[in-house]
């Protein structure tokens, strides 16, 4: 399953934040140097999909706000979208 998502790094507080462009904005704490927000993302939907970090990666955009995710879950777009939303 691929998803867009839109990403703010830099801020107080990891969480949703509405669409962005009409994609999920997720605001995410670490910093985009060296990988950190690369990782922090990976961890994040890890979590929210209850999937391995070795199940997602990063398709698209690594040095970009603009990711595009590819996730080997069982779950639909809807069901992401969903959990991204309660996030």
């Amino acid at each position: 399953m691929k998803i867009k998502v839109y990403i703010q790094p830099n801020s107080k507080k990891s969480g949703y934040a509405g669409l962005h462009d009409g994609l999920p904005k997720i605001k995410i704490t670490a910093p985009p140097v060296d990988g950190a927000a690369n990782a922090e993302i990976i961890k994040i939907f890890s979590k929210l999909l209850n999937v391995s970090k070795s199940d997602i990666t990063i398709s698209s955009g690594l040095a970009s706000r603009l990711k595009i995710l590819d996730i080997n879950t069982d779950k639909n777009y809807d069901e992401i979208i969903s959990l991204i939303e309660k996030f």
